[in-house]
């Protein structure tokens, strides 16, 4: 799969596979990567430490999104 360029959404991305897909996407040169998590403050800290965009949300929750 190519992902230069593409914008690639991650849910679950604050820990685990999320957390390690965000961050390859990254490093593979997404040209924008989303993470969403329930967790807040994880989410915020590794959209920071990967430079991707984090948001709270819960994913189940149709009217969240």
């Amino acid at each position: 799969m190519k992902i230069a360029g593409k914008v690639c959404v991650v849910t679950g991305g604050a820990s685990g596979i999320g957390k390690a897909l965000a961050s390859r996407f990254v490093a593979e040169g997404a040209k924008a990567v989303v993470i969403a998590d329930l967790n807040g403050d994880a989410v915020s800290a590794v959209g920071s430490e990967i430079g991707a965009q984090s948001f709270a949300v819960d994913a189940r929750d149709e009217s969240a999104i």
